[in-house]
């Protein structure tokens, strides 16, 4: 598996959405089936500083889902972070907006993760930091709901097989 496809999640803190969004798509890659291509995934924050944990929320909501991200620590969104991923997906319209006023050059590969997942359904995903578990949930849903489509739409071929496309 010489291949491989980098992902990075983006939203403002890098302790919620981008973390599940993450740990999300890491499981939903590694499910059972035929790949040709190995994906790397990463998350950062726009408006974050290095170091924090995730939220105890999005650790639980991911815990349920049998994955273990307690060693997840924020980052703040770098140049080589951009340069080396293959696509950025973003959590809002005003992120997407802002990272490209920084990143110009990555115009091609930055979209809103529901504009990806959906083509014309260009819905911010609701940051549920502070607001309890249940929101968690909620947006914990809507973001896997998503990571479904993208990996369809990124790796079935009529084989069953994980395929490239190009952008």
């Amino acid at each position: 598996m010489d291949k491989k496809l980098v992902f990075l999640f983006v939203c403002s803190g890098n302790t919620c959405r981008s973390v599940m969004a993450q740990g999300l798509l890491t499981k939903i890659w590694g499910e059972p089936g035929e790949k040709e291509i190995q994906a790397i995934v990463y998350s950062a924050g726009m408006e974050t500083i290095d170091g924090l944990s995730a939220t105890d929320e999005a650790l639980q909501v991911l815990w349920d889902e049998g994955v273990d991200l307690t060693c997840h620590r924020s980052r703040r969104i770098t140049d080589t972070l951009v340069r080396e991923a293959d696509y950025i997906f973003t959590m809002t319209k005003k992120q997407k907006e802002t990272l490209l006023e920084h990143f110009p050059e990555a115009f091609k590969k930055v979209w809103m993760i529901a504009e990806f997942a959906y083509d014309d359904n260009f819905k911010d995903v609701f940051d549920p930091f502070g607001l309890g578990l249940q929101k968690y949930r909620q947006t914990a849903k809507e973001i896997k709901a998503a990571i479904r489509e993208i990996v369809n739409k990124l790796t079935v071929k009529p084989s069953g097989k994980i395929a490239d496309q190009e952008n």
